[in-house]
């Protein structure tokens, strides 16, 4: 028996199944293009740039430069690139998350479809705010302290406003309401939101403070307020926020808020300038696309941090920096 030949013969064989695992079906990548390519031109928040960045996606795609992608992984990794570099959408991604895409195909099949084509959105409680997950990282409230002269630390690691997390963010503001003043590190926070309005916002403002103006595709328009059923006590003392490039989205509106109302000095570095409001929609059970729905400005005005980010009050790379800036700025507490 020639084993030599046997066992070139099951190499060859392994490496042939191994080749066939490592590449994606043509015509189910085919039908995914078309697929981001229509919610593009249907949903993204500038109808025109939408469908040049869709006429771009699809370009790209003829063109090879998506042949690489041995897996829905490699492809929406390479998908997200590509939109990112002709977009300059912070909030324009493909993920792959086989749970979350199946998970919105059931949503987008239960809710069933408009007249016009247009799928219609599920009623229900939103993962982000009310899924197990949300409660196992404490709704983003990573951890709060007070130092030893009486200054209050919060960071936050995501935005997640909900009924569900009231309770955690009355607590919080709860424990600190009697310090000198308040740190807030949203350096690594990359957003959220919150399905209650603005009630963070609302410990350090006014009620019906009107805050960021909220446009879509057809130019309708919303804009947000502090809220005024806030029976909580109001944070009066200095706060102060720190960014950098990692802070995004629903950080960066919090930060943009309190920075243009005056309420907070910023410190650290420019944030990423992600602004837009994005929803997900399901391309197929592997893969999902994140598109820009709403466009944010300050109320009355065209100013966003889209693309640009937001700018520190006071520029710092170290948590000495950091520290020796707000002791200036506060003082040393009132000998007793």
């Amino acid at each position: 028996m020639n084993y030599q030949k046997i066992w070139l013969s099951i190499v060859c064989s392994i490496f042939l199944l191994t080749a066939r695992a490592q590449v994606l079906p043509a015509a189910e990548v085919s039908v995914a293009i078309d697929r981001m390519a229509a919610l593009l031109k249907d949903h993204y928040v500038y109808p025109e740039k939408g469908v040049a960045i869709a006429d771009h996606l699809r370009t790209i795609y003829k063109s090879g430069k998506l042949a690489p992608a041995n897996s829905w992984k490699a492809l929406a990794e390479m998908a997200t690139k590509q939109l990112k570099d002709v977009s300059r959408d912070g909030h324009l991604y493909v993920r792959y998350d086989t749970a979350t895409s199946r998970n919105l195909l059931r949503q987008q099949n239960a809710a069933g479809k408009h007249p016009e084509g247009n799928t219609i959105a599920e009623e229900g409680p939103d993962p982000f705010f009310y899924g197990a997950a949300a409660a196992e990282h404490n709704y983003g409230f990573e951890s709060v302290r007070i130092s030893k002269d009486n200054i209050g630390y919060l960071h936050l690691s995501e935005i997640n406003i909900s009924r569900k997390s009231l309770p955690v963010l009355y607590a919080t503001m709860n424990f600190v309401a009697n310090t000198r003043a308040l740190v807030i590190d949203l350096r690594n926070n990359g957003g959220g939101g919150s399905d209650t309005g603005a009630v963070l916002e609302s410990f350090f403002l006014p009620e019906k403070t009107p805050l960021i103006t909220f446009s879509n595709r057809t130019g309708k328009q919303f804009t947000d307020s502090t809220v005024s059923w806030l029976k909580e006590k109001r944070y009066d003392r200095p706060v102060f926020i720190l960014i950098s490039n990692k802070t995004a989205s629903a950080a960066e509106a919090f930060t943009f808020s309190m920075k243009k109302t005056g309420r907070a000095i910023v410190i650290g570095q420019p944030s990423a300038g992600a602004a837009n409001m994005n929803a997900w929609y399901p391309v197929n059970e592997h893969i999902y696309i994140s598109i820009s729905e709403m466009a944010p400005v300050w109320h009355g005005t065209t100013d966003t941090w889209e693309q640009k980010g937001i700018q520190p009050d006071y520029t710092a790379t170290t948590e000495q920096e950091i520290n020796a800036f707000i002791q200036k700025k506060i003082g040393k507490p009132t000998s007793k």
